[in-house]
């Protein structure tokens, strides 16, 4: 993975600025980063995008992930994101003037309804960065990782992101395999502790 991307005019705009950086990632929950850590600890997920589509981001918070894979991935994303709760609309407003409204409040427990919010049913990608605090061997949240699976299109990528230590994404991942997911593969960051697991539509079981 390269770390050298040929960014939009609007997004160096952006990330010029240290200010409105540090805004948007306390409006992506992440301490301690800045730029330069933002993209090594996460453009490897941009390595999984592997075409150009429509993309869920579950726990979507501000929106910065997911404009920052538009930037990171060579391929066109159309984003969509759901958030238990919208804490800054005015920030997903800013990085997604003309696809404010592809952004709503909508717990993954419902996941299943999110049609019924004019939204897609299913997604080219849908991404989930599994949260930390998720007990991974239990059989109710991991009926819930299914169902966010079952919002992939076909021929399309369900994407795990982990974000603790080595040794505890792969534990999670075990739990996952141990209840039947089928991994297509996994993807460790060279640059730090992450993992990405994915699962392509015509393979995931569970």
């Amino acid at each position: 993975m390269e770390l050298n991307f040929n960014y939009s005019n609007e997004f160096k705009q952006i990330i010029s600025q240290k200010e409105l950086v540090k805004k948007y990632l306390v409006g992506s929950h992440v301490a301690g980063f800045d730029f330069d850590l933002w993209v090594k600890r996460r453009a490897f997920i941009a390595d999984l995008i592997n075409k150009s589509g429509s993309i869920l981001d579950i726990g979507c918070a501000n929106g910065f992930l997911l404009r920052s894979l538009q930037e990171w991935s060579k391929y066109k994303l159309t984003p969509y994101g759901i958030d238990v709760e919208i804490k800054f609309p005015n920030q997903i407003k800013e990085l997604f003037p003309t696809n404010y409204s592809n952004f709503i409040q909508l717990d993954i427990r419902n996941i299943n309804n999110i049609s019924s919010f004019s939204l897609p049913d299913k997604y080219d990608f849908v991404y989930w960065h599994v949260w930390d605090e998720w007990d991974l061997s239990s059989d109710e949240q991991q009926d819930i990782v299914a169902q966010a699976g079952e919002h992939v299109a076909s021929g399309g990528r369900f994407i795990l992101g982990f974000y603790s230590s080595r040794e505890q994404n792969m534990e999670r991942i075990e739990n996952l395999e141990n209840a039947g997911f089928k991994f297509t593969g996994l993807l460790i960051n060279k640059y730090g502790e992450e993992i990405a697991a994915w699962i392509d539509s015509d393979t995931n079981t569970s």
